[in-house]
C-alpha cells in the first residue's frame, strides 16, 4: 500500500500500528511523496512489475518497493543522488523491522535487494552514522539493469 501512499485501515485489514510506528521513527510528517508514476521519482527499479515510491525529507528518504513479478527479483535500485541530497559514497540503505511485515536488514546501496513475489520492502536511505553533511555526487544510475 505504501507504494500508493496507503496502509491498511484500522479494523478493516489488520493492525496498521507497526507502520504508523515506522512513520513516526522516520518522521513522515513533512515528507514529500514522489510516486513511481512521476517522471521526477528519484528512485527507479527498471522494471514494469516492480515499483518504487519515495517519501523524501532533507538528508533521507523512505522508499516503498513492491513487486508484482511472478518470481523472486534481485533489484538494484537506480538512485538519483542529487535529487535526494545524499552522496552515494556516504549512504546506507536499511530496512527497519516492522512487525508482521518485514525483518530488519541492511543493504549496501549498490547491492541487489532480494524481493519475493507479491512482497516488498520499506527502506530508509540516509547518511551513514558519523558522516558529515555534504553535497550529492550528482545524478547517477546505481548499478546495471536489473537481473532476475
Amino acid at each position: 500500500g505504501m507504494v500508493y501512499g496507503m496502509t491498511n485501515r484500522w479494523g478493516w485489514g489488520g493492525d496498521p500500528r507497526p507502520i504508523w510506528k515506522l512513520w513516526d521513527q522516520f518522521g513522515m510528517k513533512g515528507s514529500q511523496m514522489i510516486g513511481y508514476w512521476s517522471p521526477n521519482c528519484p528512485v527507479r527499479t527498471g522494471r514494469d512489475d516492480l515499483k518504487a515510491t519515495v517519501y523524501r525529507k532533507p538528508d533521507k528518504a523512505l522508499i516503498a518497493v513492491a513487486s508484482w513479478a511472478p518470481e523472486k527479483i534481485d533489484c538494484r535500485l537506480r538512485i538519483d543522488w542529487s535529487a535526494l541530497g545524499i552522496a552515494a559514497s556516504k549512504a546506507q540503505l536499511r530496512a527497519p523491522a516492522v512487525e508482521k511485515l518485514q525483518p530488519a536488514a541492511v543493504f549496501d546501496p549498490g547491492e541487489p535487494v532480494p524481493i519475493e513475489p507479491g512482497r516488498g520492502w520499506l527502506l530508509i536511505l540516509e547518511r551513514k552514522q558519523g558522516e558529515a553533511t555534504t553535497g550529492a555526487t550528482g545524478p547517477a544510475e546505481l548499478g546495471s539493469p536489473l537481473s532476475r
